[in-house]
């Protein structure tokens, strides 16, 4: 049995993806034992639970999940589902709702599942075949806070913040010290000679390379230096922290496997 260490990219589309997928990827995963951190449990949740509550609002107004993925579509909409109508909101929002209308039938029975995910079964779904405890090198504090249920009936969204501003008060500056060998590879890696860089992930290598060189450089680790630019650089270093050796898993290919053939890790899957 192998050990598998799962991306945030994993980890949605294993619960969220089409069958397909669902299906791909847990054949991926039989018969490894599965280990994840708290850092990309806090990237699923500030990914997923808000746009969880937009629908869960726009499904109360309309009553109907079809209506309601329609008004999703309509960025207006925003103020009435309580989130910012972005793409990616989009997105998640079609992949709950259309998994809830396969599996709930009546306006009661889909309100009441929105709002078990919205509370707690999200966390339930992302801890499924996962040994405990999860890694914590970072203690994130990235989207940490909890779902407010108004007096309407209707959620407010939870609070995603981290800016170089005000950042959070997690572990972040321990991390890049304590794997400051790490930092100095990615601060020089040679992007050109990466045998499995496609064309088109160059461009990621490279801010991924100057904000490693930033942080060296005594700059600070916070904001979207930490949950975007360098997120998949912190999920690669976290893998090493498990009891076994483990591979990074990620659907997310061509971004992971350049990253860890730059850190001297193993990336699944290979083909």
């Amino acid at each position: 049995m192998s050990g598998l260490f799962l991306d945030t990219a994993t980890q949605i589309k294993r619960d969220w993806g089409s069958p397909s997928v669902r299906e791909e990827i847990e054949g991926q995963l039989a018969d490894s034992s599965l280990y994840c951190s708290h850092y990309v449990k806090c990237q699923y949740k500030a990914t997923l639970l808000n746009s969880i509550i937009g629908l869960h609002n726009l499904l109360l107004r309309t009553r109907d999940m079809n209506k309601a993925l329609l008004e999703s579509k309509v960025y207006k909409n925003k103020d009435i589902a309580g989130v910012h109508l972005t793409k990616g909101v989009q997105e998640r929002m079609d992949e709950v709702g259309h998994w809830i209308v396969i599996n709930y039938k009546s306006f009661e029975e889909q309100k009441q599942r929105l709002e078990d995910l919205i509370e707690d079964a999200w966390e339930t779904m992302f801890n499924r075949g996962l040994k405990y405890p999860l890694i914590n090198e970072t203690n994130c504090l990235y989207a940490k806070d909890a779902p407010r249920l108004g007096v309407s009936g209707a959620y407010e969204p939870i609070e995603i913040t981290c800016t170089k501003s005000t950042p959070q008060k997690c572990a972040i500056g321990n991390f890049w010290s304590e794997h400051r060998f790490y930092l100095e590879f990615l601060s020089n890696m040679g992007i050109d000679s990466i045998e499995t860089v496609p064309k088109d992930v160059k461009e990621e290598l490279e801010r991924v390379k100057e904000h490693a060189q930033q942080i060296s450089d005594g700059e600070s680790p916070h904001g979207k230096r930490c949950t975007v630019f360098l997120s998949d650089a912190i999920i690669c270093l976290e893998s090493t922290h498990c009891p076994e050796k483990v591979s990074v898993h990620s659907i997310n290919k061509k971004h992971f496997r350049p990253l860890c053939e730059v850190l001297g890790l193993e990336s699944e899957p290979k083909d």
